[in-house]
């Protein structure tokens, strides 16, 4: 089998998947606005696009002549495209139409009020109902080809950190590391940071989302390095915190405690449980060691084609059940006000009952810069 039927065979199962949802709902299609939504179903990684998938499996991407060659290089199999040359809803409504379908899903979190009225109103013939998360459902679980990609993401990411490590020391700003780290990204062939780059040092490592600033590392300050690289779409997700000379006691004791809880949250991370269990494990330690006022954050999140997955009010990682190739963060920490924090992050795969730790990189003790 070649490369181009192996990705058409990938793509008609993910297809199929998600006609089962569609049907399901006693619809006859589904209108995609989610880049990261339509890329999953048929390859197509430019922006701007919209997807029409029917019951049937049909699949309709409007898209327009700048994209033209791109579709054709990337997009397989049997798919209709359409270059939009009116507006866009006169175009989606017209494709609705052509293709007779009377109750058409549409995803809530990505269309406007104005928009879905005005297919509403273009449209009196369609019933339209609003849907939440329903390619997401069948995101959750990667098959081998997105999991290949994101060990690679994460591997990019590990070797680029390793990197900027010896510059972490006193002197250094935070945003010039930052810019380094993200610059070796692409040096070591991913396609960028896959969010923006939280370097925090000194009171800032209390900020749990303190990107880059213009500060400058001092001595004695905690450094809470937040990163991942992009790669073929991919996002991976970890964090290291690091101490710069000799720091204050009691930053050696929590970060011996987030060490811990974490480990018992990876732990947790089996199939059967829910994100609750993974919650607890790590939380109910942090609460015990008196802590717990100062972990105030969920313990982790779907990674995938979207940095943050398994994390939106319709597929909560909370009420989630976990099951085999879910590939989640582990993320507890300790933030003290005007003092500093830690978080040590990792990016789990789901096997079984003996979860995997995609990132490796060293956690056991505090590393002293």
């Amino acid at each position: 089998m070649t490369e181009k039927e192996e990705l058409i065979t990938l793509l008609n199962r993910r297809i199929n998947k998600v006609t089962e949802l569609i049907k399901k709902r006693n619809a006859d299609g589904l209108l995609i606005f989610n880049q990261a939504n339509y890329r999953y179903l048929t390859n197509f990684t430019g922006e701007e696009a919209q997807l029409i998938l029917t019951s049937k499996g049909d699949r309709i991407l409007l898209s327009d002549s700048r994209f033209d060659d791109q579709i054709k290089a990337e997009a397989p199999g049997e798919i209709r495209v359409v270059m939009k040359k009116e507006g866009q809803d006169l175009e989606i409504s017209k494709q609705l139409k052509e293709a007779n379908l009377k109750k058409v899903l549409i995803e809530g979190e990505f269309v406007s009020a104005v928009e879905f009225a005005n297919l509403q109103r273009l449209n009196p013939g369609i019933d339209f109902e609003i849907c939440e998360e329903l390619v997401e459902q069948v995101r959750n679980v990667k098959d081998a080809l997105e999991l290949e990609t994101l060990r690679t993401a994460i591997n990019i990411s590990m070797d680029s950190f390793n990197e900027i490590l010896p510059l972490i020391k006193p002197g250094a700003v935070e945003r010039k590391i930052g810019a380094k780290l993200d610059y070796y990204f692409k040096i070591n062939g991913g396609d960028g940071p896959s969010f923006d780059t939280i370097i925090a040092s000194g009171v800032r490592s209390a900020w749990a989302h303190g990107v880059a600033s213009d500060k400058m590392i001092e001595d004695g300050d905690m450094v809470v390095i937040d990163f991942g690289a992009f790669y073929h779409g991919y996002a991976a997700d970890i964090t290291r915190t690091v101490a710069v000379g000799k720091v204050d006691q009691e930053m050696h004791k929590i970060y011996e405690i987030v060490h811990e809880a974490q480990r018992r949250g990876i732990k947790a991370a089996v199939a059967g449980n829910h994100g609750s269990d993974v919650d607890r494990a790590a939380r109910s330690y942090i609460t015990e060691q008196g802590y717990g006022q100062y972990f105030g954050h969920g313990i982790g999140h779907g990674i995938g084609l979207e940095i943050h997955e398994l994390c939106q009010p319709a597929l909560p990682f909370g009420k989630q059940e976990l099951v085999n190739n879910m590939v989640h963060t582990v993320e507890p920490g300790i933030y003290l006000p005007n003092k500093g924090g830690v978080r040590i992050e990792d990016d789990i795969l789901i096997h079984n009952q003996t979860p995997e730790t995609l990132s490796t990189l060293p956690k056991d003790n505090l590393i002293s810069l």
